[in-house]
């Protein structure tokens, strides 16, 4: 099951009943959040979850990505074992930051 947990921006909603509802989401085991990068879809007009929401989530209830993606962000260097996210940056992302330079 999965959820975007969002509202526009003429809705009566805050941040703070997005932090709510996608706790009570994860909580009852929703499987699946959407995110948006910096939870603000300028298009659409509409605030949405970003990417640390789902961390979030997973760190509050001791959960951990889907085995597929665990393994993925840590031979990317994005997560450690501990499902921590890795301090210094990805060595790809760094090679790409070479290339731009």
């Amino acid at each position: 099951m999965g959820c975007d947990v969002c509202y526009t921006n003429h809705a009566e909603a805050d941040q703070d009943d997005m932090d709510n509802l996608l706790t009570l989401l994860a909580a009852a085991g929703c499987t699946f959040v959407m995110g948006v990068a910096g939870s603000d879809d300028i298009m659409l007009g509409y605030q949405s979850t970003s990417f640390h929401d789902a961390l979030y989530a997973r760190r509050l209830l001791g959960l951990k990505p889907a085995p597929e993606f665990d393994a993925w962000l840590q031979s990317m260097d994005i997560l450690n074992a501990d499902n921590r996210m890795c301090t210094t940056l990805p060595p790809q992302f760094l090679r790409a930051l070479e290339r731009l330079a």
